[in-house]
């Protein structure tokens, strides 16, 4: 398990345990098509696997990794030998800001690491996961750090056909400069050992009721309001049996109180917004026939690919990354300027079933494995960091 870094001694030291490595001493001093380097990446997901998949094939490629807690320390690397700072989210300093000149001095922050990074000759690597910060307050600020990393990077990361077009109302990505690898599934880092069969038995599913399931944190900009009125629009027309699940993260209190008063007590809907432990997440999936993200925007979502690794087919907009998988039949997609776009894919579904989605599913399950991904993803870092 890879040591958080959070303090400079813990860096040095790092560094110093990496510098006694033999395998990388060999590669420093001979080279080869396998040169080594490091790869620091931050700030370090404590609940998401996302990290640990998109990097699991580092040995492979010679790269060690450091898990960066303390972005400043990106700029403060003690390695002689090539260095990769890659960057996650980039709201690390805004979000604490409680006034704007505390806002205008994350600004400031940025503009020194990033200077201390090209000074130390440091490459950058920026992974564009949200087309801003969820929720942000420090709207300005926040574009004039996603522009700054975005002109700084000697590569962008994105996982979706059309996050240059998603992102320009607010900063601008370099066509040249981007490549794209798409989001793996979870495969491998979720428990997975629950039958449908007693995944409903658990949850007191019949067999004949038709489940939709939305998991993950409970955000506004997920569109809660929409799914809760598309499934009592549905609720009303069909003569099925039919449980809608709304699991995850109580993330915004005031939303989670909506949902907990509109779907409280009933039959046909079961909540849990709580910080679902991953011996349990399966349970849901398993249990499921189709996973909803009626998202009001969206570039990248990791609910969807959860699903795929669960082999469950995905309701959502035609937008971002949903949109890639729209093309290969592995979502539903609907117009999210539709007011009736939702409620009437999912009435769809309900009558249709989902069975022919399967092999659709299971193909693009295939293609997106963390391994695939992650090799995906060294090819393009490797290529850079021998230029």
């Amino acid at each position: 398990m890879l040591k958080v870094i959070d303090r400079p001694e813990k860096l040095w030291q790092s560094c110093a345990e990496l510098s006694r490595d033999r395998d990388v001493i060999a590669s420093e001093l001979f080279g080869s098509p396998d040169e080594h380097f490091v790869l620091a990446y931050g700030p370090v997901a404590q609940r998401n696997q996302y990290q640990a998949l998109l990097y699991s094939a580092s040995t492979e490629y010679n790269v060690s990794i450091l898990p960066i807690h303390k972005l400043e320390l990106c700029g403060e690397i003690p390695w002689p030998g090539k260095v990769v700072c890659h960057f996650h989210w980039l709201h690390d300093q805004t979000k604490y800001a409680k006034n704007e000149d505390e806002a205008n001095e994350a600004v400031i922050y940025w503009e020194r690491l990033i200077r201390k990074i090209k000074e130390n000759g440091h490459k950058i690597v920026w992974t564009v996961h949200n087309v801003m910060p969820h929720e942000t307050i420090w709207i300005e600020q926040d574009k004039k750090i996603h522009q700054m990393v975005a002109d700084a990077a000697d590569a962008l990361h994105v996982m979706a056909s059309d996050s240059a077009k998603l992102t320009q109302q607010y900063y601008t990505l370099s066509e040249k400069r981007m490549f794209l690898v798409p989001h793996p599934t979870y495969e491998g880092a979720q428990p997975d050992d629950v039958s449908r069969d007693k995944a409903r038995r658990d949850l007191h599913i019949s067999d004949d009721e038709f489940v939709f399931l939305s998991f993950g944190a409970i955000m506004a900009y997920k569109g809660y309001d929409e799914l809760m009125a598309a499934y009592d629009n549905v609720r009303e027309k069909t003569q099925k049996s039919i449980r809608l699940i709304i699991a995850g993260l109580p993330s915004d209190k005031d939303l989670v109180e909506k949902i907990a008063a509109w779907g409280g007590g009933r039959n046909d809907v079961i909540l849990d917004m709580t910080p679902v432990p991953n011996e349990k997440l399966q349970i849901y999936y398993r249990s499921a026939d189709v996973a909803v993200c009626p998202y009001r925007r969206t570039i990248n979502s990791g609910a969807a690919l959860m699903a795929l690794t669960f082999d469950l087919p995905v309701i959502g907009p035609r937008a971002g990354g949903f949109l890639d998988l729209v093309k290969d039949k592995c979502v539903l997609g609907y117009d999210i300027n539709y007011d009736n776009g939702l409620s009437e894919i999912m009435e769809m579904v309900i009558e249709e079933g989902v069975s022919g989605r399967s092999l659709f599913v299971m193909k693009k399950k295939l293609e997106l494995s963390p391994q695939i991904i992650s090799k995906c993803f060294f090819n393009k870092i490797s290529n850079l960091v021998a230029q």
